[in-house]
């Protein structure tokens, strides 16, 4: 637009001075006034292109400020009441103004965000298969009996800043926190067997280690990203039996085929996913010794894998039997595996990350499932969501867990009651469909008779 302008303006000055230099037959005088006057024009329309695109970009972000976040939820549930009594839900998500692009909020959150020291009290968990898993514990001894396990994403660990955070959160809540390392991450590779989106074996090994470490506990689990998929694939399958009490579930992707055609579109691949997928190839080939007597595996290609996809088909797929990557991106979609979730969970997602595009959020689905709520922000890019002029700090994710947590701490017995009610519910709905069953069935035999 701005070079439009530009072109118009030009053409408008040359009109009025063309006659002037035809009269003037190319005299030296007139012809420094032309280049006096047409230096000016353009001196003039740089310093108005530079104020219309502040101005536009200060509207851009008042309208991102002043967005709301939506709670979805069914009205009346368990998880409605919760989130409506948290602040910083009715407050909304409050980006920082120089960063709130999704791209930029992702990508300078990485750098900016300071890294809180923690003094982790390291334990290796052994697999049946002979696997090895780290996981780090912080304040063994303290005085709440609530437990925070931390489930990180893609290539993340317990070192990582939004990790960091989210531990110290607990902590300050006099909590005890622990954070779950994937194979081959803070710990050797000792098997040829890695981790996936849907493999959830270690995660559950994890979580009954805890459990059975403080049976007294309630767990309390976030997931990001990666870890968000796995965390919610779990509490999918474990149904009604999961250890987990409840769950914060940050900017996983509800529907990751939608989230690869989002990550393969050009701005995004260079920024994005050709980076995820280099750090997956290079810790493939800090492990390739394990696979290299293995025929399934091209470990040349896969070292040299420059999109997650290519990365999915030419090892995660065979190394946990997919046909294709498709019948892999399927099995790891959340959207189909809410209505199983008997936990009550909060997903927290944004409406412009890129990991996990808006057009997927199964909002019936979640709003038909009293266990289940989103906080929908329309900024916040993926698990960011930085605040504040400079956020070296607490982000929106941080806000969100600190009241969640405070809320399970000291209305537990709220809690219960309105669990307890929902699972009534849910009994007298289930009797109803089947007495209606029933009734239908009754009145076929009646008719073929």
């Amino acid at each position: 637009m701005s070079s439009t302008i530009a072109l118009i303006s030009s053409a408008v000055f040359d009109t009025l001075l063309y006659p002037l230099n035809l009269v003037s037959n190319g005299t030296e005088s007139v012809s420094n006034i032309y280049e006096t006057i047409y230096s000016m024009q353009l001196v003039i329309l740089r310093q108005n292109i530079a104020y219309i695109s502040i101005c536009l970009y200060l509207l851009w972000y008042i309208k991102a400020y002043l967005s709301k976040t939506d709670i979805i939820a069914k009205e009346g549930s368990l998880m409605h009441k919760m989130l409506d009594k948290f602040t910083s839900v009715h407050t909304g998500y409050r980006p920082t103004i120089w960063c709130f692009p999704a791209a930029l909020n992702t990508i300078f959150f990485a750098f900016i965000q300071r890294c809180i020291k923690q003094d982790y009290v390291r334990e290796i968990l052994k697999a049946d298969d002979g696997g090895l898993v780290a996981i780090d514990w912080v304040n063994l001894n303290a005085p709440k009996k609530v437990i925070l396990i931390v489930f990180p994403g893609l290539t993340g660990c317990s070192k990582d800043n939004y990790v960091t955070h989210l531990v110290d959160k607990a902590v300050k809540e006099g909590c005890t926190a622990v954070v779950m390392n994937y194979r081959g991450i803070e710990v050797e590779l000792t098997t040829p067997r890695t981790y996936c989106a849907t493999d959830t074996s270690d995660l559950h090994m994890v979580v009954n280690h805890v459990h059975d470490k403080f049976k007294e506990h309630k767990i309390f689990a976030v997931g990001v990203s990666l870890g968000g998929i796995k965390l919610g694939g779990y509490l999918a399958k474990q149904y009604e039996d999961s250890l987990i009490s409840f769950a914060l579930i940050v900017s996983a992707p509800m529907n990751t085929i939608y989230s690869c055609e989002e990550l393969e579109k050009t701005h995004n691949f260079f920024m994005f996913n050709r980076h995820l997928s280099r750090s997956l190839s290079r810790y493939f080939s800090k492990y390739q010794h394990l696979f290299e007597a293995d025929q399934r595996y091209d470990c040349a290609a896969i070292a040299r894998c420059s999109s997650l996809r290519e990365f999915d088909i030419k090892f995660v797929c065979k190394q946990f039997g997919y046909a294709s990557w498709l019948d892999y991106y399927k099995d790891a979609c959340l959207d189909a595996k809410i209505q199983n979730i008997k936990v009550p969970t909060i997903f927290l997602n944004a409406g412009d990350d890129m990991f996990s595009p808006a057009r997927a959020f199964p909002v019936e689905k979640i709003k038909q499932n009293p266990y289940t709520a989103m906080v929908w922000t329309k900024y916040g890019g993926h698990i960011s969501f930085c605040e504040g002029i400079m956020p070296t700090g607490c982000n929106y994710v941080c806000r969100l867990l600190k009241e969640y947590l405070h809320y399970v701490l000291n209305e537990s017995n709220e809690i219960e009651k309105l669990i307890e009610l929902e699972k009534n519910n849910l009994k007298i709905s289930s009797s109803l469909s089947d007495l209606s069953e029933d009734k239908e069935e009754k009145e076929l035999k009646f008719t073929l008779e």
